[in-house]
């Protein structure tokens, strides 16, 4: 949302990139809620631009279509998710904990935003063949993530074996499916609650050569 401020409609002290991003991102978080709400194939134009507070033209300057704003929405919330579960990853020296921190991150990152989740985990992916594959895709970037960090612990000697590609896309998956139960149910909040038994279950599926 555009700040307030006394001179005007919006703050003149921004430049016109800012406030062209600025827009985006409200854009972007209108439509994230939207889509959370109704799914893709019951969301209409005028529902986003309703929860925008922009027109039809502005949305269609922006984006272009509800299928290229869906992607923004989703590639926005993964690449966020990416960022803060590296983040948190990187910020442990041990490797144990830098397994705990990721799973941490992970779950704290759905019950902060579980409309994003939503659409992460739920509408986005069934959108489409092409929305499927990106999806399958992005897990496997966390799947790789899951064995770098795994790898670390073992190059430690606190940890016996690394998984392979199919064992850690599968402990994502178990990752993801806590999470999604967690939102259909609406207990996302308590999602951090389980982090550190979910952590524990990787590890120990590591321990052993």
């Amino acid at each position: 949302m555009l700040r307030a401020v006394g001179r005007g409609k919006y703050d003149r002290s921004q430049t016109s990139a800012e406030r062209a991003a600025e827009r985006r991102e409200a854009l972007l978080d209108a439509a994230t809620e939207v889509f959370a709400q109704k799914g893709y194939f019951a969301t209409r134009v005028d529902d986003v631009v309703a929860r925008a507070g922009i027109s039809r033209r502005t949305l269609y300057d922006e984006i272009g279509s509800i299928e290229t704003l869906l992607t923004e929405v989703y590639d926005r919330a993964v690449r966020i998710a990416m960022t803060m579960i590296l983040e948190r990853i990187m910020a442990a020296t041990d490797p144990i904990a830098r397994i705990h921190a990721g799973v941490t991150a992970y779950y704290d990152m759905v019950a902060s935003n579980p409309a994003a989740s939503k659409v992460v985990f739920d509408v986005y992916r069934h959108v489409g063949p092409e929305q499927a594959a990106r999806y399958e895709l992005n897990t496997s970037r966390f799947a790789l993530i899951l064995i770098d960090t795994i790898n670390a612990a073992v190059t430690a000697g606190t940890l016996g074996r690394v998984p392979d590609e199919a064992t850690a896309y599968a402990l994502v998956k178990g990752l993801e499916a806590v999470g999604t139960r967690a939102l259909h149910r609406g207990e996302a909040a308590r999602l951090p609650e389980v982090a550190p038994a979910m952590a524990r279950l990787i590890i120990e599926a590591c321990r052993s050569k």
